[in-house]
């Protein structure tokens, strides 16, 4: 959400109303000479606009308690949007479970539910999103429910709402956004589901977010897109973000991805490392992941569960943090954002955390570790839906 400069009444009444609703999501509460102050334009421009919002019911005012005192003078007000003046819904089809909720402009949940990973047929799945999502539209306040979100793994070409690729081949090429919302009766914005979490971590996380970031996602897949001054970038064909498919080790291990040798994510992620553990039980160099499962197939968590126990498999995790630190290592060198987000359940361990740290910083080129500062994200099962609502928060009133 970039602060660009206005220029005219005309232009911030159309064009520019929209950088100054930006301004006061991000900053508010705040005064109207500062916004006044670092759009460009007179404080007259700013307050008509303000008193606009302020008569539609979007925005509050709060008095200012660091201002110094007037002599009988009204005092100095701060402006902010009022929570509970729109609501979004926001859902994440994940390969483990799908998650929802129902949230304020602030991302307060007001209520959420969860269900299975979604069925492979694309018309079950569309029937089965929109039950386990009518109940929260209809707990939205009557006529404020902006629309619903929804993040899903894949290319999703944003702008119609298509998916190019993803969890499940049925659903390659077809209109999910427009469909889910013919099934709703309500607005839908569809996305890739990484590209949702990075915008929780701009919008909605409670923790103030630089300008530019890049937020690494690590799960069955591993995807990192970039925040770059306040707007993501999702590049012409929706392709921006696939780190995962870069390649780190020429005529390395085959990605379940893929299909090609060495990339990032047949070395780190979540699916390739369960097919090579498969390999380990099957060598039995595995004892204590063997009888954890008693048959089934192993996830992530299994192998967190064991690494202390079983040498292979913490030998397999630790090839994978060390891959994932060079990768990052990559993105500062390239990019250079001011922050990397790490999100994931293979960061859980602190041993992890602290490899991944000393990778990442041996192989930094012209940076010192404080110039190159990661944040681990809390694992939390609504961090995608909180993305989702925030894209259409976004999508609505901030566009």
């Amino acid at each position: 959400m970039q602060t660009e400069k206005g220029a005219s009444l005309v232009q911030i009444k159309a064009l520019n109303r929209r950088q100054l609703r930006r301004a006061i999501y991000r900053q508010g509460p705040v005064a109207r000479n500062r916004l006044a102050r670092e759009l460009g334009v007179s404080l007259p421009t700013v307050t008509t606009s303000v008193a606009a919002m302020l008569e539609e019911g979007l925005l509050t005012e709060t008095p200012d308690e660091t201002a110094p005192g007037s002599l009988g003078g009204r005092p100095a007000m701060l402006v902010d949007f009022r929570p509970e003046a729109g609501f979004a819904v926001g859902v994440e089809l994940g390969p483990y479970g799908t998650h929802a909720c129902l949230t304020d402009l602030r991302g307060t949940v007001r209520c959420q539910t969860q269900g299975p990973p979604p069925p492979a047929d694309y018309n079950q799945m569309l029937a089965d999103t929109a039950r386990l999502l009518e109940p929260l539209c209809a707990a939205a306040p009557e006529g404020r429910l902006l629309g619903v979100g929804i993040g899903l793994p894949g290319f999703v070409e944003s702008g119609r709402g298509v998916l190019r690729t993803g969890l499940q081949e049925s659903w390659t090429g077809r209109p999910l956004a427009d469909d889910l919302a013919q099934a709703l009766g309500r607005p839908v914005w569809a996305d890739n589901n990484v590209r949702m979490r990075a915008l929780w971590r701009d919008m909605l996380s409670g923790e103030p977010a630089p300008a530019t970031f890049a937020y690494l996602f690590v799960s069955k897949g591993i995807a990192c897109p970039l925040m770059i001054h306040n707007d993501l970038l999702a590049g012409a064909r929706a392709t921006a973000g696939e780190i995962g498919h870069t390649i780190l080790q020429p005529g390395g291990p085959v990605c379940p991805g893929c299909g090609r040798r060495g990339c990032l994510e047949a070395l780190a992620g979540e699916a390739a490392l369960t097919a090579r553990a498969a390999g380990l039980l099957a060598a039995g160099k595995a004892p204590a992941l063997a009888a954890r499962l008693a048959g089934r197939a192993s996830d992530m968590a299994d192998l967190l569960a064991v690494r202390d126990e079983d040498p292979a498999v913490a030998a397999l995790l630790d090839e994978a943090v060390e891959a994932l630190g060079l990768a990052a290592a990559n993105l500062f060198n390239f990019i250079g954002p001011d922050l990397l987000a790490a999100d994931g359940r293979i960061f859980a361990p602190a041993a992890h955390r602290e490899r991944f740290l000393q990778v990442l910083r041996a192989n930094l080129f012209g940076l010192s570790a404080q110039e190159a500062p990661v944040e681990f994200m809390p694992d939390a099962p609504l961090t995608g839906a909180l993305g989702a609502a925030a894209h259409v928060i976004r999508h609505t009133l901030l566009a």
